[in-house]
């Protein structure tokens, strides 16, 4: 019985470890703006982050566009 516990504890290790290392094809996040240019040359960026060229996340800040639509 103790042999089988220790197998079943080191299978359960092995599983947890396996699961828990990034895969090989998993690319770092990164920093990666994005920004609006108003005609006054002011800028508004909103921070994100990137896998690659795809945008992972980003903050809630808002940034009015460029025309002065939308706002209250």
């Amino acid at each position: 019985m103790r042999k089988k516990m220790l197998l079943l504890g080191l299978a359960m290790a092995a599983v947890i470890g396996a699961l828990s290392t990034p895969g090989a094809n998993a690319c770092p996040n990164t920093s990666c703006p994005i920004c609006t240019t108003y005609a006054d040359g002011s800028e508004c960026c909103v921070g994100c982050i990137c896998c690659g060229d795809r945008v992972i996340a980003c903050t809630n800040v808002y940034c009015p566009p460029p025309d002065g639509e939308g706002a209250n």
